[in-house]
């Protein structure tokens, strides 16, 4: 455990999808005037640059972020999105979740980041000390899930949660479960975002983890948006192919908001970029 670095992995095609969906969460929040708190469970290093020894190891942003170069969407989520990706792209870098959501807060707004990787920490305070939003910003060195509980609920109680472990074990997967029933007990109008890698059989998911889970959240008696991105062929790939946002308690209209994003966004991604956005228990409030 605390092997995964984020910077191997920074601005690819799961990153997109997972800050897209917090970006729509985020800008549905600051709709009203009345102020919110943003808990981000996995905070990383908060930003990274993509000529990183990291970043060229893998190359993961090359089919990801770089595809959205000199791409003029329509969509307004997705103009909002890469205006706020613009910020770091003159400098070859990428925003992680701490850094986009800071950069949204307004003055009564607050931003609580954990992290329990050290080195990662570190940069991650570096991070947030330099970045532009007007908010209250707290980092919190301490595992992200029992963070969560610790600081459910937060005042006022209009908020969402974004919840992004790197599912180094299996464990990872029911200890996530776990946290948001206990947060839910706590904080029951919550928002929750949960991302979930999408993983071929030969690259370790033989059991299906991340359905499993999603079926699960799907039974706790709140309405669940599952939101996935396939960037590529199932089939064909040996590791991680798409990715998805289990959605718990989701703002109205998220789902028309994030198809329509995700219509125009997987063309750009390629060929085989598809993308499904289903209702797993929907009761109309």
């Amino acid at each position: 455990m605390l092997s995964y670095q984020h910077g191997y992995h920074a601005g690819n095609h799961a990153d997109i999808l997972k800050h897209l969906c917090w970006q729509a969460v985020i800008n549905r929040l600051k709709q009203k005037n009345k102020p919110f708190n943003l808990i981000d469970t996995h905070g990383g290093s908060g930003c990274y640059s993509l000529d990183s020894e990291q970043a060229n190891k893998t190359g993961e942003y090359k089919d990801g972020v770089v595809k959205l170069d000199q791409f003029s969407p329509q969509d307004p989520l997705l103009v909002d999105y890469l205006a706020a990706l613009a910020l770091y792209r003159n400098n070859n870098e990428y925003p992680g979740s701490p850094v986009l959501a800071a950069d949204l807060l307004r003055a009564n707004d607050a931003l609580h980041v954990m992290e329990l990787h050290p080195g990662e920490f570190a940069n991650l305070k570096g991070v947030l000390k330099r970045h532009k939003g007007q908010g209250q910003i707290h980092s919190h060195f301490r595992d992200g899930l029992e963070g969560l509980v610790a600081l459910s609920p937060p005042k006022p109680n209009r908020g969402a949660v974004l919840i992004d472990p790197p599912y180094e074990s299996r464990s990872e997967y029911q200890a996530v479960i776990n946290a948001v029933k206990e947060c839910l007990k706590r904080w029951p109008q919550a928002q929750i975002l949960i991302w979930y890698p999408l993983l071929s059989a030969r690259a370790g998911d033989k059991t299906g983890e991340s359905e499993a889970m999603c079926q699960t959240l799907s039974r706790l008696n709140h309405n669940v948006l599952q939101v996935e991105l396939l960037a590529q062929d199932k089939d064909a790939d040996t590791g991680m192919y798409g990715s998805g946002v289990c959605f718990i308690n989701p703002a109205w209209q998220i789902d028309t908001i994030l198809t329509n994003s995700l219509t125009e966004l997987c063309p750009r991604l390629g060929t085989q970029c598809q993308h499904n956005v289903v209702w797993l228990n929907h009761t109309e409030s």
